[in-house]
């Protein structure tokens, strides 16, 4: 724990869920209990389900009420209706709890003026007696290290990912999708309506949090518009940050404040405190994912607009790759007469080309050859490949290969030796290696397990991303991004 105010949050010693279901769920919105049993919560802390229908659940006691359950509790989720949640705001200021999450929904983003009373007052109780409270409306909490978590499948190993979204449903989404390409993460917040903990609150945390190096953050609208940017400022400062802003559009910013109350505001407002703030701001979903691969692996070390484009598998693929890349202001240039003839002795002139992009695949004992001439070619200034299946491993890297009757490597296998081919080609010439890595058929062909390549070229420092202009896309950000920080601590 660190002495930050908001650290016992993410570190409770006990939690109960108040109005966990007497049968077991079908789906995942609102399972925490089942959630936090899947996590293990129990194996490292009190975990304590109230509700008083039935004396057991899934094996445990069930208590009646938070009243009941043993001291001390830290942290209470509540499930239960609107209506009666003042009641359990009472319970919590005489249990003395440190936190409390409001899964329940029905207050200020209903847009009814009682509702929203109902909401300020127990947010003021809360506050009067020294607890925070994260909502309503919203997931909470996902923290591996502490083993809570707010959705079934969570991973449990902690990384270093920060994120605040003010949806639910938005959080699950970036987890589980960027799971898939490696990425972990240090703590998740599901904030919602925010009507007491809210974005500069967290971000204000993420920038003093040792575990988190990267911070990233869905938010539909801001109401306390000067702490938000001096929080942001704050961590931008010292953390990359990439933002992705719902309500940008008139019927966005409807559906915004219909979803969590927010008055989503001028988003030419928002891009320029981003940009002062040296933040970088997403478009889309795809765009969050990609830049906080980029933030977390070597593609942040991008410093020029010259892209060597290797393995693309057709010619077709190579013409249509140069025009995205073209698309997003980098450049594929023409690799000097030099590299392209010393290449014509590891490949044929029929069939291929060694020029840029590069349509040819040299022989195994040729390949570690060729990637190093073309990373280090005069305007090249990051490598775009994919992994090929067949490349040799670098020294020092075991694999085996198949021989006569011998069944070939395991997807695990040649997933390591691809990552392990691409680190090495990185960390001989010093040029940032982008992996392409595309689903379906020609991931198929080349023996490629296309998760187990992700996570074993993220744990490697290689960011995947599954086509050529999503890759360009986000190299021309970063760059971007890095000129827009001029005269900011460095961060990359």
């Amino acid at each position: 724990m660190t002495d930050h105010p908001l650290d016992p949050i993410f570190n409770p010693r006990a939690v109960a869920v108040v109005g966990v279901r007497s049968k077991p769920s079908a789906g995942m919105m609102g399972s925490f209990y089942d959630s936090l049993l899947e996590s293990d919560f129990q194996a490292i802390g009190g975990l304590y389900p109230v509700n008083p229908k039935v004396d057991e659940i899934k094996g445990y006691r069930c208590y009646p009420s938070l009243l009941d359950t043993p001291d001390p509790v830290d942290h209470v989720i509540s499930q239960v209706p609107a209506a009666a949640v003042p009641e359990l705001v009472d319970q919590c200021v005489a249990k003395k709890v440190r936190s409390i999450h409001f899964f329940t929904a029905g207050f200020s983003e209903t847009g009814d003026e009682e509702m929203a009373t109902v909401e300020r007052a127990m947010i003021e109780k809360l506050r009067n007696a020294g607890i925070r409270a994260i909502g309503p409306n919203c997931m909470g909490l996902y923290v591996p290290s502490s083993r809570l978590a707010f959705m079934s499948g969570f991973p449990t190993k902690p990384g270093n990912v920060f994120l605040l979204s003010q949806s639910g449903a938005n959080a699950g989404e970036i987890i589980s999708g960027l799971v898939g390409r490696g990425v972990r993460f240090s703590k998740a917040i599901s904030y919602g309506n925010g009507a007491d903990l809210r974005a500069h609150d967290f971000l204000d945390y993420a920038a003093s949090d040792p575990d988190s190096h990267v911070v990233a953050a869905y938010i539909e609208g801001v109401r306390d518009g000067r702490a938000f940017f001096d929080a942001l400022k704050r961590c931008a400062r010292v953390k990359p940050v990439v933002i992705l802003k719902g309500g940008r559009t008139q019927s966005g910013s409807h559906a915004a404040h219909s979803h969590t109350g927010s008055l989503a505001g001028s988003i030419e407002v928002f891009d320029a405190a981003c940009r002062q703030a040296g933040a970088a701001r997403a478009e889309t979903m795809d765009e969050l994912h990609d830049l906080i691969v980029a933030a977390s692996t070597s593609t942040r070390r991008v410093t020029g607009r010259g892209v060597a484009l290797f393995g693309g598998g057709g010619g077709g693929f190579a013409v249509l790759s140069a025009d995205a890349i073209d698309r997003e202001g980098l450049t594929v240039p023409k690799l000097p007469q030099s590299a392209v003839e010393e290449m014509r002795k590891y490949i044929p002139v029929a069939g291929s080309s060694v020029n840029n992009p590069i349509d040819a695949f040299p022989p195994e004992e040729y390949m570690e050859d060729m990637l190093r001439l073309v990373a280090t070619a005069e305007g090249i200034d990051t490598l775009f490949m994919s992994p090929i299946s067949g490349m040799r491993p670098p020294p020092g890297v075991k694999v085996s290969d198949p021989k006569d009757g011998e069944s070939p490597p395991a997807p695990a296998e040649i997933a390591t030796r691809a990552a392990s081919q691409m680190s090495a080609i990185e960390a001989d010439t010093g040029t940032p290696v982008v992996g392409i890595l595309r689903s379906g058929r020609m991931a198929r062909m080349m023996g490629l397990d296309v998760d187990a390549v992700s996570h074993a070229a993220y744990e490697a420092g290689i960011g995947m991303y599954p086509s050529v202009a999503r890759a360009a896309r986000t190299v021309a950000q970063v760059l971007d991004w890095k000129a827009y920080r001029e005269g900011l601590p460095e961060i990359f």
